[in-house]
């Protein structure tokens, strides 16, 4: 079964209050960075934004750490069958078109047509907590919020082990990773997130049992407009640990090759 995860933007509130981080660190500030397709440009240089906004799973147990090679071998010996990846392939889809239909459906008459244009994109508006946000990047969180719960429902109905928005570190020298636990999270939280920036955490994670055994990820990327274009990995930005490369790229060498990326219209990437 799936670690349970924090749903919907009642739980999100809950976990910030919790954390005691959020409000005094994140406040009503508006993000400062534009992004057209999604939140995911500005999580890339403010992990501290994603870490309390976007919806995540509730991890349990102790810090793992493995060898790549270790967790391959693990991985190879619980390999999907061709028939399975393609049923999880079309699951995924099918939560990317809900999450888009479903999210614009309910904002019927707030834009000019039926999708929002690059300039309503760029305009601001108030997400559910408050926070004045480019729609760009409220639509971005509540599709990634519906397409997050479809995966939990369709990847469950196939008795897949998976975790939802899993927080790894990764050490590119030794191509080990570790798990960030809630625990660890909240001090990090904290002190201020600033060690959350060369952290890792994909959208959709199929494992062995083992969050570090990896045997496919999905991350789903939301365009504001051009929804039927091919959605493309972000460049990490300067000053990030891994500025300058693609994410898609960096998740690869942490998870494997079985690393997808999951639009609307158009289904699955690579």
């Amino acid at each position: 079964m799936p670690h349970r995860f924090v749903r919907r933007w009642g739980g999100l509130v809950a976990v910030c209050s919790l954390l005691e981080a959020c409000a005094s660190t994140l406040g009503r500030e508006a993000p400062r960075q534009y992004a057209l397709d999604s939140l995911s440009a500005s999580c890339l240089k403010n992990p501290l934004y994603c870490a309390t906004v976007s919806g995540r799973e509730v991890a349990t147990g102790p810090v793992q750490t493995v060898g790549a090679a270790v967790a391959s071998a693990a991985a190879v010996g619980h390999a999907l069958s061709p028939e399975m990846m393609t049923s999880i392939k079309e699951k995924m889809k099918e939560c990317a078109n809900n999450a888009r239909t479903e999210v614009l459906s309910r904002l019927k008459g707030t834009f000019e047509g039926l999708v929002p244009k690059e300039a309503e994109c760029k305009a601001m508006t108030v997400d559910a907590q408050g926070r004045s946000v480019t729609w760009a990047i409220r639509l971005g969180l509540e599709m990634h919020e519906v397409a997050l719960a479809c995966a939990q429902a369709k990847l469950g109905e196939l008795g897949l082990k998976f975790s939802l928005k899993p927080r790894y570190r990764f050490n590119r020298t030794s191509k080990e990773k570790s798990l960030i636990t809630p625990e660890e999270l909240a001090k990090l939280l904290r002190q201020g997130g600033e060690e959350l920036k060369g952290t890792l955490e994909p959208d959709v994670v199929i494992h062995t049992g083992d969050p570090l055994q990896v045997l496919v990820v999905y991350d789903f990327k939301f365009r504001c407009v051009n929804f039927d274009q091919e959605p493309v990995w972000r460049t990490y930005p300067p000053g990030h640990r891994y500025a300058g490369e693609r994410q898609g790229d960096i998740y690869k060498e942490a998870f494997g090759p079985e690393v997808h990326l999951i639009g609307p219209r158009e289904g699955v990437f690579w």
